[in-house]
Formats: C-alpha cells, structure tokens, sequence
C-alpha cells in the first residue's frame, strides 16, 4: 500500500477545487492503493517548510495541490530537504503553466489513473539565487501585474484577470526601459530590454509556447529577451508570439544556457519574479539549473 501526502493551498485560485481534491483523496483509499494524510498551509512557506522536514522514504509520494507558487513552494522543500520523494501534483492555481506544459491530469480520474501508472520522470529545477523555481523567473513589463490581480478577480475570472490587468497598463509599461546585463558562458548582452524571462518549460503566463525549446529535462534554461520597442511595434511581435514564432523576430534575443547572471544597470527599480513569488533579495541575480532535482509524476505519454 502506498503511502501519500497531500499538501493543500486553500486559498488557491479556482472556486471549489476542494470537494474535487476529498473524492480523488476518497478515490485512491477506496482502492487501497494509498493511504491518505493531508496539510492545509495557513500562510506562504508553509508548504515549503512541510516537504523540507519529510524523511526519505516515509511517503511514496506527495500531491502538490494549488498553483504554480503552491508547486514552487513543494518542489523546494523537497529539494532543500534532499528527500527525493516523488511529486504529484493537482493544479489548482490559476495560470498552472507547469501543469500545463507536462499535460497533467485536470479530471478525478485522470488523477487516479496517473497514481496507478506511477511513471516518474526525473526534472531540472532552477536556483535563482537562495531561491528554487520549477517554470520561470521573469522581470519587466507585466512581471509585477500577478501581485496586483486580487484573489477575487483570480477566483473569478482565473488567467484572464492577469490579461485584463496588464492589457489595461499596457500604455504605461512600453514607456518603460530597463538597461540591462546578461552573462553566460558563452555570450555577454548588454541592452535596454522590456522585459527578460528564464524559462525552464515552454508555458509561461498562460502562453504555451513563449519558449518553444525549453524542456524540463534537457539540462538548461531558456532566456527570452524583449528589447525596448514602441507600441506598433509590439503588436507584430504578439502575433509573432501567438504564433510560436517570435524566436526570430529581431527585437528578441533567445539563449539556452546551463547558467547566468543578469544586472540592472538602468538606476530605476526593476522586480524579480520567480513562479509567481518576489524575489527580495533583487538585482544581481545568479541563476543556474539543478538536472533531474527532482522526480515528478507525470502521464506515461
């Protein structure tokens, strides 16, 4: 019999998600595949600090159930705490990017079905200075709109709340330019961009291929540059986007790398994002890649 624990974020995005969550718990002990326990984070960190103190072996696996942060929260106290325990996860967020990307399962039996395959797949897990992310750290335009949509609008309206929000701040955003250095390895920019992303799977912001090379298991990141541009030019460049193929657009730079440091170099404030968190400890910022950190279970496909 195996052994499981759920880890839930009440307070997640979508309405309702938790008479879904006690009949996939009910589900898998009616099938005496597993035997339930489940914590109820109060406030952030909680979930982080749960999964960091669990001991190798004393569950099968665990459910992250809640959205990217709630994901982001889990995988980090699992890695921080060297567990190795497997990770499920029931998306719950409203954006769910990760879970988007790996196509896990959104219906009760889905869910159970994938607890029976058990096919765990090893991925790569980002360090952003002390910091773990599992989809993506991003600073610019739009970066700081997820800490302005309120939980209402995001219980109600889930990710078109955030396209509402930054569409309605669009004007402003474009007014703003941020000069700023990149170093890898391999290359060195420097530009006055609008907006940067370090992506670890291919769905960032609800957009499912905003980084069309990225995989979570192929040992690096993916920087997305947007250089500083007008609003006509913009709107080619969103088509380019929505079509996979702003890659080769000439205002984008897109690197795959293994490690970088990014610096501020404009004087102006500029926020970090990482799976949705701030990042306070800010600009220069270290990020590199942790290959297969962690094991994740995912659909056999």
């Amino acid at each position: 019999m195996k052994r499981s624990l759920f880890i839930i974020n009440p307070s997640s995005g979508r309405q309702n998600f938790l008479d879904k969550v006690e009949r996939i718990a009910g589900k898998l002990a009616m099938k005496q595949l597993c035997s339930v326990e489940v914590f109820y984070t109060e406030k952030q960190w909680d979930a982080l600090e749960k999964a960091k103190e669990l001991k190798e072996g004393e569950y099968d696996f665990v459910v992250a159930v809640g959205g990217d942060g709630t994901l982001n929260e889990v995988i980090s106290g699992i890695v921080q705490g060297d567990n190795h325990i497997p990770v499920a996860v029931i998306s719950a967020g409203t954006v769910n990017d990760f879970a988007t990307y790996l196509n896990l399962p959104q219906t009760e039996d889905e869910f159970c079905q994938l607890i029976d395959d058990y096919y765990i797949r090893q991925v790569d897990v980002g360090k952003v200075n002390n910091h773990y992310f599992v989809n993506v750290v991003a600073s610019g335009i739009f970066s700081d709109v997820g800490f302005s949509v309120t939980k209402d609008k995001k219980a109600a309206l889930g990710k078109l709340a955030y396209y509402l929000e930054g569409a309605a701040d669009l004007p402003n955003q474009l007014s703003s330019s941020y000069l700023v250095r990149f170093t890898t390895p391999e290359v060195q920019i420097e530009t006055d961009v609008l907006l940067f992303m370090v992506a670890n799977s291919q769905s960032v912001g609800g957009f499912r291929e905003i980084a069309p090379q990225a995989s979570v298991a192929d040992g690096l990141l993916d920087v997305i540059i947007i250089k500083t541009m007008d609003f006509i030019q913009m709107i080619p460049l969103m088509i380019a986007i929505l079509q996979s193929q702003h890659v080769n657009h000439p205002a984008v730079e897109y690197i795959q790398t293994k490690e970088i440091q990014i610096e501020n170099l404009s004087g102006q404030q500029l926020h970090v994002d990482y799976d949705g968190e701030l990042l306070e400890s800010g600009f220069p910022i270290d990020i590199r890649l942790l290959p297969g950190a962690v094991n994740l279970i995912v659909p056999k496909q």
